[in-house]
């Protein structure tokens, strides 16, 4: 995401837009982090705590898509999206304890 103030600077114009490779690996910074964010609770043996977050994560996507105004169709892949991570990080800490 474009950010004036880190990416203005320089050749501001022609960095407005970032290249793929800088959005993917924004992306994967953010799947990183959400995952070990997510895996440290469940590791902490907090099963209630864990489920909260879920749902505190999908009321904020929600919010998030409709301040946004992403269409329905976007804002559920998006919802289904952050779904996928919490089952991989469920995955991943359940794969470790076995």
């Amino acid at each position: 995401m474009y950010n004036a103030k880190r990416d203005g600077y320089l050749n501001g114009a022609s960095k407005a837009i970032p290249c793929l490779g800088a959005i993917e690996g924004r992306i994967t910074v953010l799947e990183v982090v959400a995952m070990t964010s997510l895996g440290l609770l469940l590791e902490a043996g907090d099963r209630h705590a864990a489920v909260d977050v879920v749902i505190q994560i999908r009321e904020a996507m929600r919010a998030k898509c409709d301040e946004i105004k992403l269409n329905p169709s976007d804002a559920d892949s998006a919802i289904g999206y952050a779904q996928e991570l919490v089952d991989a990080t469920f995955d991943a800490i359940h794969a470790l304890h076995n």
